[in-house]
């Protein structure tokens, strides 16, 4: 993923933007993100389980995501 600039976007993983919004858990994150209607980025899929179902999303935040995130931490 290369920016206008031409500089490398860089992707955090669920972990490391838990770690950055204050340590909270990632199911804490993945539920802080889903209400407040943040964007996030699909990375891939995860193969389904063996006992079936759908493929787990693997996601991650570019820098302006994560910014967005800690905006919104800061106003509560």
């Amino acid at each position: 993923m290369t920016e206008a600039g031409g500089q490398q976007a860089r992707l955090y993983s669920p972990e490391e933007i838990a770690a950055k919004v204050g340590g909270i858990a990632v199911k804490t994150l993945s539920d802080l993100i889903r209400d407040q209607n943040l964007e996030t980025t699909t990375i891939g899929y995860a193969p389904p389980s063996r006992k079936g179902g759908p493929k787990r999303r693997i996601w991650g935040m570019t820098d302006e995501q994560l910014d967005a995130l800690l905006a919104v931490r800061r106003k509560k």
